[in-house]
């Protein structure tokens, strides 16, 4: 299986994005991805080395191969994806917050789920990710992890 076609699948996963409209194209979970890798290889050093071309959307050699399989860094590649686009998506309610707006009888307004998606960034896929990392790079040795 190709890096492309697996990983978005646990994206999607991790952000609940299986509906029969989902909010995100396979093509933008790629390009998070894509992007998501260079952060990963900034953020710890691991036993393979990957090219990353954030332009083209690719990453060489492909982690998934099964002939070595590199779990660690999938693990946090899809993490850091996740993160990003749950980070996008309360830029975007923030944004949005509050926001009333009316014309005669007509209303529009957007309720507060702020604080729910900022206890999604405090203790979701952002903060397994920077959990994640700390024990790779040896961090929190001996410290507990629920």
């Amino acid at each position: 299986m190709s890096w492309n076609i697996e990983l978005p699948i646990i994206v999607r996963t991790l952000i609940n994005d299986w509906s029969d409209n989902p909010t995100y194209s396979d093509e933008r979970i790629i390009q998070v991805l894509a992007v998501s890798a260079k952060y990963v290889q900034f953020d710890a050093v691991l036993d393979h080395t990957y090219e990353v071309d954030v332009t083209n959307n690719t990453v060489s050699p492909d982690p998934t191969s099964e002939t070595d399989k590199d779990e660690i860094f999938i693990s946090l590649l899809a993490l850091k994806a996740a993160c990003i686009i749950d980070q996008s998506t309360f830029r975007t309610k923030a944004a949005m917050e509050g926001l009333k707006a009316s014309l005669g009888p007509a209303a529009f307004s957007v309720g507060g789920s702020l604080a729910g998606w900022s206890e999604i960034l405090d203790k979701g896929p952002c903060a397994l990710y920077n959990d994640f990392v700390d024990i790779v790079t040896g961090k929190q040795i001996g410290r507990a992890h629920v």
